[in-house]
Order: structure tokens, then sequence, then C-alpha cells
């Protein structure tokens, strides 16, 4: 996507989250490539925060930045989205969902009717056409009252009984043409929109993080990342350095269930005077600020001296330690303790 055309559909897509009560945060460097474009969170608690990213075609995303984008949004207790012109066949189609990856993508009318009018998508794209979600009991109703048996019904529509007996029980999606079909024959719809946002939510449950796929150490950054590295495995914890999140690593600790994240920390950057480059440190100070009190976990910054120009990050009341404090650490409560009681400093 042309930054003009990402610049047009950020302006639109914040209007549409603003007009629904949703607060947004969409200050992010154009320098930096950021695996999504929109943090939005709405006024009602119980309404989910979204994440949202801004494409041309949804087929062309690099794994690393779906990765990133589920990973985030795991932390910050946000349900992802994907906001697309195209794939590689055609234009996204109004009023259906994509799924690429695990994730949801959407056309800027689908998404602007969810938000706007909570007008669901009816249709699902799946390998052989687009598929709907059918009301089983409103088909059982509608069919004994016209007194036809499974058998009749499958007759009529030209599929076996197996499958009829599959849509009554909820458990088997059609197409749209046979969907349309049965409506013509039982006299009534019988589809059900999508929960976007269940869907969302189920889409990507079974997460997990692969350490394949986050950023290398390099001759810039290798001493800082290596001594972070050591600190955080002494303590029992892991690393996962981002390539496309304003937060530079997460450090987290994973249970038996490697989808279930157990305990983690987000760090929002990490200071050195080798690598401290302003428009990408502004990004990161900013997202931090604006999102500690939404996040489920600590978010803090480390630097690798207390000498070091953090006067921002002081005067946004931005909780912060220095790399020599971590070195003195050797399990992870004494760990988590002093993150915590960091955090707790500036509150």
């Amino acid at each position: 996507m042309s930054s003009t055309t990402v610049t047009v559909n950020k302006e639109k897509t914040t209007r549409v989250l603003q007009q629904a009560d949703y607060s947004v945060y969409n200050n992010i460097s154009s320098e930096l490539e950021m695996c999504f474009e929109l943090f939005a969170r709405h006024c009602t608690p119980n309404v989910p925060s979204l994440l949202i990213k801004l494409v041309n075609n949804i087929d062309i995303i690099k794994p690393y930045f779906m990765h990133e984008l589920k990973l985030l949004s795991r932390f910050l207790s946000a349900l992802p989205i994907i906001i697309g012109i195209e794939n590689r066949h055609d234009l996204l189609k109004d009023d259906c969902l994509f799924i690429r990856k695990g994730l949801i993508s959407i056309n800027m009318t689908t998404f602007s009717r969810i938000i706007s009018n909570n007008q669901l998508p009816l249709a699902i794209a799946k390998k052989g056409g687009f598929f709907v979600d059918l009301d089983g009991e409103k088909i059982i109703q509608l069919r004994k009252k016209k007194n036809y048996t499974r058998n009749d019904l499958a007759e009529k529509l030209k599929v076996s009984a197996k499958s009829i007996m599959h849509y009554e029980n909820n458990e088997m999606r059609t197409s749209m043409e046979h969907a349309q079909h049965l409506k013509e024959i039982l006299g009534d719809t019988i589809q059900v929109p999508m929960d976007t946002f269940e869907y969302i939510n189920r889409s990507f449950n079974d997460f997990s993080i692969n350490p394949q796929l986050q950023r290398k150490i390099s001759a810039k950054n290798r001493e800082l990342m290596n001594t972070i590295n050591e600190i955080v495995e002494k303590t029992g914890y892991q690393t996962y350095w981002t390539r496309t999140s304003p937060f530079d690593l997460f450090i987290y600790r994973e249970n038996d269930d490697s989808t279930k994240i157990d305990d983690y920390t987000l760090i929002g950057g990490t200071m050195s005077e080798k690598i401290y480059q302003k428009p990408t440190h502004d990004t990161k100070v900013n997202f931090l600020k604006n999102t500690k009190d939404s996040i489920g976990t600590t978010g803090i910054m480390i630097c690798d001296d207390e000498n070091l120009n953090i006067k921002q990050i002081k005067q946004e009341r931005v909780p912060y330690i220095v790399i020599e404090e971590l070195k003195i650490l050797d399990d992870p409560k004494k760990f988590k303790k002093l993150i915590k009681t960091r955090k707790n400093k500036v509150i």
C-alpha cells in the first residue's frame, strides 16, 4: 500500500472508530515499519480493544508482520484485524471475512458497517468460494412446517440427508448458492451473521510464540541484546526481540501449554547511546505512555546508562530501569518485584 493510501485509510478508519466512541492511538512514525497502524480502545470496558493493520493486498504481508500482530494483540488484550483492498485474485468482497495465517481480513466498507452499525458479515471466503453459517433450529422449524423430511429437503437441495443433519446441528457451513436455494425452498432466510469479534478471538486462540521469527542480533546492538538475553535467561524467563512493534522486546514465561503465556513484561525500548534514534525512541515512549493503563502487563524502558539523556522518559512518567540493576537479579521473583516497584513509582 502506498504511503498516501495508508494515510487516507488511516484517517478514514480513525474517524469511523472515534464516531463509535473508541479512543484511537495512531501516532506511529512514518519512518518505522510497524505490524499495525492503529490501536483503538472503547469507552465501554467489555468492548474489545482493536489492533489494526492497513494493507493494499492481504496476500503479500510478510510472515513476521502477521506473527507480531498476533503477539502484540495477545499482550495488549486486543483483537487483531487487517483492513485491505484486494487479494491476489480480486477486490475484497463486501460483508465477507477473509482468513490469512489465522487472522481476519476485511475491506473498509465491511469494517465501517461492523463498527458503526453492528452489521455483521454474512460470508467467509474459503477454498471453493464463499460460505455462510446457518440457523439449524430455524431450518428444523421451517422444514417441519412444510412437512418435509430430511430426505425430502436433501433431494430438493441436491445434497445428502447427512448434510441436512449437519446443517440442522450447526456443524457445517454451506455455500452462498445453497443458502439462497434453501431460502427459496423453505420460504425464509436461514443465514446467521458472523460474530466477527468472536471469530477473531477464536482464530488466534492457539497462537504460540515462534522464536525463529524474532529480530536477529546485529553488530550495532549485539552488546546490549546479549547482555539482556543473559540476564533474562538467568531469571527463568525468555526474550523475543521484535521487528515491527513499538516495543523492543517481550520478556515472557510460558507454562506447559505453549499457547498460554503465563507471565510477561513489555520492554518499551532499550536506550543506548550507540543505537539511539530519536523518531524510533519517540514512538516507543509515546506508545508505552498511551497504552500503560490498558495493557494487561507491565511496560517499562531499559537504559544501559543512568547518565544517558532520559529526560523525555521522566517527563512522560514512563517507568524505566537501568541494566546494571538487572545484572544483580538471579530469580523470577526478584525480577518481577523490581519491575513492579519501578512501575508503581510513576503511577
